[in-house]
């Protein structure tokens, strides 16, 4: 009887900790809305592409996203990108499934256009595009880029953005629209796109 009784309540601990450790889930809650904003943060610090493709809606970033699980130059970039990146709910509406997060980051959308615009002077956008699987051109360039990252200042004041979030079976989503993706990333995602959009 004693075995019996020690073998439940084993299986009872191990549930406990799997359910406490789990993480965000689908569930249209405030809490659970709140551990995916702070998943979603770590995922850009770390530049996890694997967890921003689970939980994060980007057209920018998936395509970054791409380029970066074959070239670990745009993992760094990725990184460098988002060291300074924080992000503090402001407010949540289950009903209208969004919520408002306010961001702050480095200033980088003139680090960011002046190397895009220099490299534009330089290629063709047929070039560039090609260029962006040449592990030369991105060893050094991208870290030109990540130096001059690194030297940038902080945005004076935080921005607030609006997310829209959708439950996906397993966990939920948030669309980064063009605001929202310029926002984390301090306006370097819109100038980074011009390199493979041509513009």
């Amino acid at each position: 009887m004693k075995k019996i009784i020690s073998i439940v309540l084993c299986i009872a601990f191990i549930c406990l900790t799997f359910a406490g450790c789990s993480g965000p889930n689908a569930d249209m809650t405030e809490k659970n809305i709140t551990q995916t904003v702070d998943v979603v943060e770590a995922a850009l610090k770390d530049f996890d592409t694997e967890k921003l493709g689970k939980y994060v809606n980007s057209p920018t970033l998936s395509i970054i996203g791409k380029y970066a699980n074959k070239h670990k130059q745009f993992q760094e970039l990725g990184k460098a990108i988002f060291k300074n990146l924080e992000i503090d709910v402001k407010s949540i509406n289950i009903d209208e499934k969004t919520v408002t997060v306010s961001v702050s980051n480095k200033d980088l959308t003139e680090v960011a256009s002046n190397f895009v615009t220099s490299l534009n002077d330089q290629y063709t956008a047929f070039q560039l595009i090609s260029m962006l699987n040449d592990e030369s051109f991105l060893d050094v360039n991208l870290a030109q880029l990540c130096e001059e990252i690194d030297k940038a200042e902080m945005i004076s004041e935080p921005v607030e953005v609006t997310l829209t979030i959708t439950p996906n079976g397993k966990n939920l989503i948030f669309t980064f629209d063009e605001k929202a993706e310029n926002s984390v990333s301090g306006g370097a995602l819109s100038e980074i796109k011009r390199i493979y959009s041509g513009s």
